[in-house]
Parts: structure tokens; sequence; C-alpha cells
């Protein structure tokens, strides 16, 4: 009994107090409350698009991890066809390097 009570004032004071706004401020309650209605419908609406970026955004997560994933042999074929590039021309432009060197020094 107590707390329909405390709910009853609650309502009836929040009641009095928005009526007393409305009074001073000299809005008219119709116009306010639309106000209010547009408010929040726009407020949802924000929320759903944000929810809708979050779940692009997730998705092209997702997709981007899927294509590094796919990428990785490519690139360790890469790397090891350059490495054996290395191995092959490090001895080749060492001797170029010091043909360069010595026709310099003449």
């Amino acid at each position: 009994m107590r707390i329909s009570r405390f709910i009853g004032g609650l309502t009836l004071a929040t009641g009095v107090g928005l009526a007393a706004y409305l009074t001073l401020t000299k809005q008219d309650p119709i116009t306010w409350s639309k106000h209010l209605k547009d408010q929040a419908q726009h407020t949802a609406t924000k929320i759903g698009e944000a929810q809708s970026a979050q779940e692009r955004l997730t998705q092209s997560v997702q997709k981007l991890g899927a294509a590094v994933d796919a990428s990785t042999p490519a690139l360790e074929d890469i790397q090891k066809d350059i490495e054996k590039f290395q191995f092959k021309i490090a001895p080749r432009v060492a001797v170029i390097q010091e043909t360069l060197d010595r026709w310099e020094q003449d």
C-alpha cells in the first residue's frame, strides 16, 4: 500500500512540475509533446544508424581479416622469391660495384 502511494505521489508531483514548467515557459502542451515525440524519433533513428554502421564495420573488419589471411601465402612466396633473387644477384652486384669503384679511381 505504501509503494502505491509513493508511485501515485511521484506521478502527481511530476505532472504538477510539468504543468508548472509549461505554464512558466508559456508553451503549448500539445506542441511541446509533438516536439518531444519528434526528438525521440530522431534519437531512435540515430541509434539505429549507429547500430547499422557498427554492423557494417564489423563485417568489413571480418572481410579484411579474411583477405589478410588469404594473402599471407602469396606474400610468403614473394618473400621467398626476393630472397632467392638476392642470393643470386648479390655476387654480381658486388662485382659490378668493384668494377665501378676501379673506374672511378682511374
